[in-house]
């Protein structure tokens, strides 16, 4: 009785045990520099159309990946973010199948200023960050954080930021062995300059 009963609970553990998906993993346009491999059981598959504008240098790449789900969930998304003379934009696909990740996603383009303005630092080692951004696109939360890098120096990050990076910032919080160290959490709000230091 005893050996059925260990049995049946050797394959209820195995039956009911999450398979882990196999997903495309690349940088680049180069489609064919593409290669499958396995995520954790825990991972969707992600395709990730990622633009930047770093102090006038536009640049737009394609990733393929896996991600956590307990920090992204299925399906389209679109962040975005900008900090003085820096913005970022993806647009995000996340699926739950096997090789799902292999569909071509536009960039999210140009996009148009809305009506939110943010507090930003010129240099994010200044104590004093009361420049102001406009928002632009799904960037409808001004944000602060501030973080000690390996130094100890005093980083602090104020802009504009999509309300999805609100939500999923304390679950990307560096952990104990990262070169970055939290003085505070992420802080959102959603009125123009509220974000003041």
């Amino acid at each position: 009785m005893m050996k059925l009963i260990l049995s049946l609970t050797l394959i209820w553990t195995l039956s009911s045990t999450a398979e882990a998906l196999e997903c495309w993993h690349s940088e680049g346009t180069d489609i064919g520099r593409t290669e499958l491999l396995p995520c954790y059981s825990t991972e969707l598959c992600a395709t990730v159309a990622l633009q930047e504008n770093d102090n006038g240098t536009f640049t737009q790449d394609t990733i393929r990946s896996c991600l956590p789900s307990s920090i992204f969930s299925e399906g389209k998304h679109t962040f975005s973010s900008s900090v003085g003379l820096a913005s970022m934009a993806a647009s995000v696909h996340l699926c739950n199948t096997d090789r799902c990740n292999s569909q071509v996603i536009p960039h999210p383009g140009v996009l148009k200023k809305n009506n939110l303005q943010c507090f930003t630092c010129d240099d994010p080692y200044s104590a004093v960050c009361n420049k102001t951004v406009q928002c632009v696109g799904v960037q409808d939360r001004c944000f602060s954080w501030t973080v000690a890098d390996k130094d100890g120096k005093t980083i602090r990050t104020f802009g504009c930021v999509s309300a999805n990076i609100c939500e999923t910032a304390p679950r990307l919080m560096p952990r104990h062995d990262s070169s970055l160290k939290f003085i505070s959490e992420p802080k959102c709000c959603g009125s123009s300059l509220c974000n003041s230091g």
